[in-house]
């Protein structure tokens, strides 16, 4: 009698011991803990913009600007209201920009009539 008092005694201590050695796991961190932070590449050149890529996550983007053309140029975001400095011939600048939202975000030239001539696109932002 006394050896199945002492058997069940130490199957009770051994599943204590899984019960608490579960409850001490903590699961590895997602993902998702932290900011997305995009860097995407514009060259501009007259009068067409060429994005390093066409679809980024929500989240702030980089936008790194270099100026490939001959006249001077710049980057804006029309639905953010969001505009670069001007970039001159040869030159280069940075904008950052923050999407809250998942959309499709319209670019452009602000100077002259650039936009007309065909500076602009869209940007596709995702979740």
């Amino acid at each position: 009698m006394r050896s199945s008092f002492r058997n069940a005694a130490c199957r009770a201590a051994a599943g204590l011991c899984l019960v608490a050695a579960a409850a001490c796991f903590v699961p590895a961190p997602t993902a998702d803990a932290g900011p997305t932070v995009t860097r995407v590449t514009v060259k501009m050149y007259e009068y067409r913009f060429a994005l390093s890529v066409q679809k980024v996550r929500v989240g702030t983007v980089i936008f790194s600007i270099v100026n490939k053309g001959q006249l001077a140029h710049d980057f804006g975001i029309q639905k953010l209201q969001k505009v670069s400095p001007l970039a001159q011939a040869g030159g280069h600048t940075v904008l950052r920009v923050t999407f809250r939202k998942p959309g499709t975000y319209y670019y452009l030239c602000t100077v002259g009539a650039h936009v007309q001539y065909g500076m602009f696109g869209n940007l596709r932002v995702t979740k």
